[in-house]
């Protein structure tokens, strides 16, 4: 048995809330963060799970203790009619008379409050469930009289558990078979026979064997082979290594055996699973989303608060949940992504995003264009040749738009172009370059106007904007432009109509001056830069030169 302590003397429990959760293999798995100690009490039923990465077994009658910021999953896959409790509890460090005042402060981050074990027993189960059953029954009674009596229902449960698990419980051969499989869920590498678990049981292989299909419902040769190759499949989908190292580290020391079995057990052999699987990639997109649909691939989730809301975009981020511009955990963790995409952005919590999935970070780079970032997410999710397919057909509009911008009398080479947002009431103005949206990319790169040269240094800097510049300096930027783009994020150009300092422009005296909406011409991914290089070229021909 295990041994926990509650450091009663100096801390405060006190219940927060509690949930009721049943799973089922036809379920998805259930990933979800806690915030506070959190107590996994199993009520019924059998499963796997995992506590930050470690591999749990959910038997009825055992209970797991959680810290705050765990990741708790449950796999629903392997679910046999499991139902557990979640109940969180808030631990709060009383100050003493020789601190600074008397009261309560939160816990020091190194401070061991609960001594948090891998299993913990609570027999006999009735009496255990009958107190989780009052607890939950009464949940929302959190204040009053009777949240002081939640409050002492709180500490009644605490004091069972520890009493139970205080050490000095008799070892029997079944709960002997009972630590052993939990020890081959902890890593499945270490175990290679039937016969060294039975020696780590301390009893003979028939008995081992007998107890272990009693407690299991199936075979122990089974059992570590069904355990090998969950841990398989996982390790194909997130791992560029060979099939010979990814079978060893599942624990299947003969490759070809190890094929074999995959074959029979999963229905096709591990390099199709593998395509199969990452072509059906369940991916969370921070960022990148605009690039993944532009090569056929729409994540279950994205930041669609910031970067969202593109007119050529609207149909397909109609299915795509919104995680936030501060992502949710929550809400990630909801999605039971294969893998999470995002720029530096949120790269302080690079952590916790890999408890819920493999997490890839590709930083944002100011010189590094479209087609490069394409070409690095097409690798990554193996679709190189949707990327390429991309690049080709943007090159091959670029050239006809050209060609018809010169056969209207449009020159690229000979035609500058500045790009602008008003802002400040007309008071400030920001520009922009050839890689950082605002349709840079479509007039620069795509059509090939010029940039002036003050727009030609921002271009070669990587800074690609400049923000809150006072309106008197924009003849710098846009005096000898042949053609000026405004981006109305809110202010347009009716702004500026009555002021000299516009109407000495060479654009605004030639009536060269585009208005571009937001919906279609602030976003920067792939499939808003290909529409906005059709829609710029044809806005120009039809102005005319």
């Amino acid at each position: 048995m295990k041994h926990i302590e509650l450091s009663f003397r100096s801390h405060l429990f006190t219940f927060v809330d509690m949930e009721y959760r049943a799973c089922s293999p036809e379920n998805l798995s259930q990933k979800l963060f806690v915030h506070h100690y959190s107590l996994i009490a199993v009520m019924q039923g059998r499963g796997a799970g995992m506590i930050d990465g470690k591999r749990i077994r959910l038997i009825k009658g055992l209970c797991f203790l959680a810290a705050p910021g765990a990741l708790l999953e449950v796999d629903g896959a392997e679910s046999e009619g499991l139902a557990f409790y979640l109940l969180a509890f808030r631990i709060e460090r009383i100050a003493n008379t020789e601190e600074q005042g008397i009261g309560l402060k939160e816990p020091d981050a190194e401070e061991e409050i609960l001594r948090l074990e891998d299993k913990l027993h609570v027999q006999p189960f009735g009496q255990w469930a009958s107190m989780l059953e009052e607890l939950y029954r009464h949940r929302a009674q959190k204040t009053g009289l009777e949240g002081y009596r939640q409050h002492i229902r709180l500490q009644e449960l605490l004091y069972y558990l520890c009493e139970r698990n205080d050490g000095q419980s008799e070892r029997n051969p079944r709960s002997a078979v009972s630590g052993s499989i939990d020890k081959l869920h902890e890593d499945i590498t270490r175990i290679a026979s039937v016969k060294q678990l039975a020696q780590m049981a301390n009893i003979g292989v028939r008995q081992y064997t007998y107890l272990f299909k009693e407690l299991t419902g199936r075979s122990p040769v089974d059992y570590m082979t069904e355990l090998r190759m969950n841990e398989a499949k996982k390790r194909l989908l997130v791992s560029n290594d060979d099939l010979n190292t990814i079978a060893r580290n599942a624990g299947f020391q003969d490759v070809y055996y190890f094929s074999r079995r995959f074959k029979q057990m999963v229905g096709m052999a591990p390099k199709h699973f593998v395509a199969k699987r990452r072509r059906e990639l369940r991916i969370v997109a921070l960022y990148y989303a605009g690039i993944l649909m532009s090569i056929g691939v729409k994540p279950v989730g994205a930041n669609l608060t910031w970067w969202g809301g593109s007119e050529f975009l609207k149909e397909q981020e109609r299915d795509i949940v919104d995680v936030g511009a501060q992502p949710s955990l929550e809400k990630i963790a909801g999605l039971e992504p294969d893998l999470i995409l995002m720029n530096d952005t949120h790269s302080q919590y690079y952590g916790q995003f890999s408890k819920i999935a493999p997490t890839v970070i590709i930083p944002y780079d100011g010189k590094r264009g479209i087609y490069e970032d394409i070409r690095l997410v097409g690798e990554l999710i193996d679709r190189p040749q949707a990327a390429e397919r991309f690049v080709a057909r943007y090159e091959s509009k670029a050239e006809k738009a050209r060609v018809a911008l010169t056969e209207a009398g449009i020159t690229g080479g000979d035609s500058p172009a500045t790009i602008i947002r008003l802002e400040g009431g007309g008071s400030q103005f920001s520009v922009f370059g050839d890689n950082y949206g605002r349709s840079g990319w479509a007039v620069y790169r795509g059509l090939g106007l010029a940039a002036p040269a003050r727009v030609r240094q921002l271009i070669e800097s990587g800074t690609q904007i400049v923000q809150g510049l006072p309106i008197d300096r924009l003849p710098e930027y846009a005096e000898s432009s042949r053609y000026l783009f405004v981006i109305n994020e809110g202010e347009g150009i009716g702004l500026m109509r009555d002021r000299d300092l516009w109407n000495g422009l060479a654009a605004v005296r030639g009536d060269r001056v585009f208005e571009l909406g937001k919906e279609q011409y602030a976003y920067f991914d792939p499939v808003s830069v290909e529409a906005q290089l059709e829609l710029l070229a044809e806005m120009l021909i039809v102005r005319g030169s």
